[in-house]
């Protein structure tokens, strides 16, 4: 009597969704009452500014140099409980955030969320481990939209809470995350089955940087991450600087702006959840990275016509260029280094990717600032536009990433 292997088991969709929401609500929510939360400990303008820079600058650094220790943890001792963790740490840092009392704390409640929110290379690969190869980009599309969604909704949300007290945003954030664990103890199984995990897991592999070295061992992994940056970089700059590009040319406010922003959410969930399941029958994962890449050369290349056409209807319509580009390339990107890492180095994989897009997040607004105070919004998006083409022909020159074995990082 021959028995057929065990097919691996249906991933919590739910949980995986809603766990994927609240990680990205934990970076938005915080937008709106930040500056006033700030307020309370720094008084003069200037310094306000810097202090916010440095509280990005202290979230994005360490969610760098944690994802990929936390994607390692998760190859040798499960998703599950590295899920948990994030979930736990986000729920304290949240919590010390909302009681402040000093800048040391405010610094100290995004320290922990920053540490912690490497769950997300967990969570790709607990999709990596139950979603067969073929679905991946569809489900990394669930995914992706359901975050923007979170974009939408935390500042929505914190501002709404906001009426209540400044700290209300806080420890609601808080109490979600930890009702989302004690949803996640009863219902979520472990995915990684023993067999597959790392074997050989010490001290060592706690070092950032050796499993940023690990993860970046593959060539097709190392390609597909350079694109990746290459794309995410002049993402981060428009998100930075696209605010003073609307005001300087179509001489708009903040309620106009804010529409811009929107429509990039907006954007992100229509192509990730409606328009990527039929881009994928139709073109595969790297037939529909191409077409993210293209789409976004052509938006960043509008907002760079800007300063000689500056006309809403080019702003918006370059705006929903990015963001359709952004949402279909980021879905089928996480399906392709999916696809090209094998079952025990998924997490160290995604958690690398993770963190360059972490760095990406860092370095982009640091140089949007002096891109655009040089060159204007031409220079700046006119880069941007190079990038994304060369991050385009980087793609398009390689061959399609195969999964294969990956040395341990030494």
């Amino acid at each position: 009597m021959t028995t057929t292997p065990a097919s691996p088991p249906r991933p919590p969709l739910a949980f995986l969704l809603t766990t994927a929401f609240l990680f990205s609500i934990g970076m938005t929510l915080v937008f709106p009452v930040l500056p006033f939360i700030v307020l309370q400990y720094v008084p003069g303008a200037a310094q306000q500014a810097g202090v916010l820079g440095a509280l990005g600058a202290c979230f994005a650094l360490l969610s760098f140099f944690s994802a990929p220790v936390m994607g390692a943890l998760s190859d040798a001792y499960g998703r599950r409980p590295v899920l948990m963790l994030s979930l736990l740490g986000s729920a304290v840092g949240y919590v010390l955030f909302g009681v402040g009392g000093s800048l040391w704390m405010l610094f100290l409640g995004r320290g922990i969320d920053g540490l912690t929110a490497g769950g997300m290379s967990a969570l790709f690969g607990y999709l990596a481990d139950t979603v067969p190869e073929e679905e991946r980009g569809k489900v990394f599309g669930q995914v992706g939209a359901t975050v923007g969604a979170g974009f939408i909704v935390g500042p929505a949300l914190g501002g709404a809470l906001s009426h209540l007290s400044l700290s209300a945003p806080m420890f609601a954030a808080a109490a979600v995350c930890l009702l989302n664990l004690l949803w996640g103890a009863f219902i979520l199984p472990e995915s990684l089955r023993p067999e597959q995990r790392q074997r050989h897991f010490d001290a060592a592999h706690l070092n950032p940087l050796r499993q940023l070295r690990g993860a970046l061992a593959l060539p097709a992994v190392r390609r597909l991450v350079t694109v990746s940056v290459l794309f995410m970089l002049p993402f981060a700059i428009m998100q930075t600087v696209l605010a003073l590009l609307g005001r300087d040319a179509l001489h708009w406010g903040p309620a106009q702006m804010g529409t811009a922003f929107m429509v990039v959410g907006v954007c992100d969930i229509v192509a990730q959840g409606g328009l990527l399941p039929w881009l994928l029958r139709h073109l595969g994962e790297p037939g529909v990275a191409r077409l993210g890449l293209a789409l976004g050369v052509l938006g960043a290349a509008g907002l760079a016509a800007l300063a000689l056409w500056p006309t809403p209807a080019l702003l918006y319509g370059a705006v929903i260029l990015m963001g359709v580009g952004e949402g279909i390339f980021t879905a089928s990107m996480g399906a392709l280094l999916s696809n090209a890492a094998p079952a025990d180095a998924q997490g160290r994989v995604q958690g690398g990717a993770q963190s360059f897009s972490s760095l990406a997040q860092v370095a982009g607004p640091l140089a949007a600032g002096q891109l655009y105070a040089r060159t204007g919004g031409g220079g700046t998006f006119g880069l941007s536009a190079a990038l994304i083409l060369l991050a385009l022909g980087v793609l398009v020159t390689g061959r399609a990433p195969q999964p294969q074995g990956t040395p341990d990082p030494a």
